[in-house]
Order: structure tokens, then C-alpha cells, then sequence
């Protein structure tokens, strides 16, 4: 039964991710993204990965997607809509795509099997985190940070 809803939920999460990036509407596609980041959230608990289910719920269903149409709201989409898109930049971007979805699915097809995962609980993700990445941890928080009173500066600048 497992192994059923690992499937049903990854069609899931990759179909809405599909219609997230093809929809024509801002908030339907925000509103797919979402979708598929709780249906992630369900294949993560379907393999016994419970806390990154429970934080891939919360951390990318709620504050990334808020964050998402937060920032897609106050842009000037007719304006975006109205711009050409060049066939040299788009055939581009779906070279670059087909390519890095062969090299993932190699990747993966190497590896399919032999891996458990290993991770599946706080305890097991906090004890390397806090203790042996701990430098590189706190050098990713105070970019965050420095990034976040940099957006604050730039959108106060213009008013």
C-alpha cells in the first residue's frame, strides 16, 4: 500500500509541478506549487521520512509560497506578459533542462537500490547540523539574513 501512495503522490507533485510552471495565471500556478510541495510532503512520509515531510509541508507549502506570490503580486505581470520571448533563449533553456534531467536520471539509475535513507528524524538531521556543519550553517543564516535587509532596502529605496 505504501509503495501505491509513494507512486500516486509523486504523479501528483510532478503533474502540478508541470501545470505550476505552464499556467498562464500567476495565482493558479502558485496555487499548483503549492500543491506539489504538499504532495512531496506525502511521498517524503511514505518512505519513513516523517520530519522532512513535516518540514517540507511548512517551511515550502506556507512561507515559500507566501514569499512566492507576495513577490509575484507586486510585479508588473501585464507589462512581463508582454515582452517577446526570443526561440534562441528558449530552445536554450529546454536543452539545458533535457540535459540535467538525463544526468539526474543516470544518477539516479545507479544508485536506485542500494541506498536507504538514513535520515528520518530530527535527531539524526540536528546532531551533524549543529555540531559538525555548524561554521557552514551559521555562514548560510547571516547570508539569508543580509539578503533579506538588502530586499527591505531595495523596495524602501523606491518609495
Amino acid at each position: 500500500m505504501k509503495e501505491i501512495l509513494f507512486y500516486l503522490f509523486g504523479v501528483i507533485s510532478a503533474v502540478l509541478a508541470l501545470l505550476s510552471v505552464t499556467s498562464k495565471n500567476v495565482i493558479k500556478g502558485g496555487v499548483a506549487l503549492l500543491g506539489s510541495f504538499i504532495s512531496l510532503g506525502a511521498v517524503y512520509f511514505t518512505v519513513g521520512a516523517e520530519f522532512v515531510g513535516i518540514i517540507q509541508v511548512i517551511v515550502y507549502g506556507g512561507a515559500i509560497i507566501v514569499l512566492y506570490l507576495f513577490a509575484l503580486l507586486t510585479m508588473d505581470v501585464k507589462k512581463i506578459a508582454e515582452e517577446k520571448v526570443r526561440g534562441s533563449s528558449a530552445a536554450a533553456g529546454a536543452f539545458l533542462s533535457i540535459l540535467l534531467m538525463i544526468l539526474l536520471l543516470l544518477e539516479a539509475s545507479k544508485i536506485a537500490g542500494k541506498v536507504k535513507p538514513a535520515v528520518s528524524g530530527a535527531k539524526e538531521l540536528a546532531l551533524p547540523l549543529f555540531f559538525k556543519y555548524l561554521l557552514p550553517f551559521e555562514i548560510v543564516s547571516i547570508l539569508l539574513l543580509v539578503a533579506t535587509i538588502g530586499a527591505v532596502a531595495i523596495a524602501r529605496r523606491e518609495e
